[in-house]
């Protein structure tokens, strides 16, 4: 198992963004993963996590999904979520989320996040089209490895 890599603005896995999630995406080459626990702060309803963050996390690990296997950075084109269960603020979350295909250059994803019991919360599906090559060196240069190290991020890192 090891960390992906973070940038450190993002409002998923940034560190230094105030009113981020600061997520550190796992993965052992296959499925990516994160073990999170929300605060009452990112609740809609009275006890109850806003559906849009919960879709924002599982977004991002469907995203990485695809990069672990493909070694290319995606914007997200379609995403669909099916919300079966309300998450509750500081409940043990468990993502998981897992590449499906490519075709066209576009990949395919799908994820899910359950609570510890294992009662799933949402199942979630998407589609994400590689950023252009000629972006992605600029990208690279923005992310850092988790412990960070000094050293630059590249393709074999995802």
């Amino acid at each position: 198992m090891r960390n992906l890599p973070r940038y450190k603005e993002c409002f998923v896995c940034g560190k230094n963004n105030p009113i981020g999630l600061n997520i550190t995406f796992k993965t052992d080459g296959k499925i990516v993963f994160v073990n999170l626990k929300l605060k009452k702060e990112y609740c809609g309803f009275k006890n109850r996590i806003h559906g849009g963050i919960l879709s924002t996390i599982i977004d991002e690990a469907m995203g990485w999904a695809c990069s672990v296997k493909t070694k290319r950075l995606y914007y997200t084109i379609e995403l669909n979520i099916k919300f079966k269960k309300a998450a509750l603020p500081n409940e043990q979350l468990i993502v998981e989320a897992e590449f499906i295909k490519e075709k066209h250059y576009i990949c395919a994803s799908k994820g899910i996040i359950k609570n510890a019991k294992g009662d799933i919360l949402i199942i979630a599906s998407g589609k994400y089209y590689p950023i252009e090559e000629s972006e992605e060196k600029s990208i690279f240069a923005m992310l850092h490895h988790e412990p960070e190290d000094n050293k630059p991020v590249t393709k074999e890192d995802l």
